[in-house]
């Protein structure tokens, strides 16, 4: 369940980013037109299993444009999958301060958490997320992780079966 709530999430936060690119919404307004190139080239160096050379990119893009919350999601999946759980979790705190009401970043930070073993608060941003998005499966699969790395199992089975009915 962990892999597909994993792949799930990378095609979702990847479609996401892709639409920031393109489309000026919220607070994924349109960066320069360097800024949205750098986000494809990082984009494109982390889906090739390169993501110091995502995060050096990102650096250049974010200092650019610092308040496009876009720019930091990428680059905390981009630290996340280098083992930098640290700065992820920086990075993820800035995106859930610039987005406060996308459930993707209470997701994504408590990825986070849970890599950092912080399972109290990755449970408090997976119940955010799914408090922001009820109907979106994402939530209780990260959810029912998370009641698995804490021996929580009953509660697991619930979150996945909910998760699963909504997947539908």
């Amino acid at each position: 369940m962990r892999i597909e709530c994993a792949s799930r999430m990378a095609v979702r936060i990847l479609s996401l980013l892709m639409l920031a690119v393109t489309v000026p919404i919220g607070v994924y307004a349109q960066g320069s037109k360097t800024g949205d190139e750098l986000l494809a080239q990082a984009q494109a160096a982390l889906s090739k299993g390169k993501p110091e050379e995502a995060v050096s990119i990102l650096r250049k893009a974010i200092d650019a444009e610092p308040n496009r919350a876009d720019l930091y999601l990428l680059r905390s999946r981009a630290r996340d999958s280098s083992g930098k759980f640290d700065a992820a979790l920086e990075d993820a705190s800035k995106y859930v301060e610039l987005a406060p009401n996308d459930s993707l970043g209470y997701l994504n930070r408590a990825r986070v958490y849970l890599s950092l073993e912080k399972k109290d608060k990755a449970l408090e941003d997976a119940n955010k997320a799914i408090a922001l998005a009820p109907q979106d499966p994402d939530g209780y699969y990260r959810r029912a992780d998370i009641y698995n790395e804490m021996g929580k199992e009953a509660e697991a089975r619930a979150d996945e079966a909910k998760a699963d009915e909504l997947d539908k």
